[in-house]
């Protein structure tokens, strides 16, 4: 399965927590829109992530996920009420 990643690192700045999530927020929305500027087929895409630093830090930024891993997370996400497959 293929994988692309790609960063943006702030160093040596001191941001606040707000300005860190509003910034997070454009990057993840960017690179959304990144995909559908170059037409990138997806089949049943799934996102998971965030931009809120206090609600699972784990979790923070945002992931594409795709093809056969995607729908089977996306069961399991299913499972619980928070996805629907098209």
């Amino acid at each position: 399965m293929a994988r692309s990643e790609f960063r943006f690192v702030v160093d040596g700045v001191d941001l606040t927590p707000d300005q860190q999530s509003l910034i997070a927020g454009e990057i993840q929305k960017a690179g959304v829109n990144a995909l559908a500027l170059t037409n990138t087929k997806l089949t049943n895409p799934l996102s998971v992530g965030h931009a809120n630093l206090k609600l699972r830090p784990e979790w923070y930024g945002l992931w594409i996920l795709d093809g056969p891993y995607a729908d089977e997370l996306g069961q399991k996400i299913n499972d619980i009420g928070f996805w629907m497959q098209r």
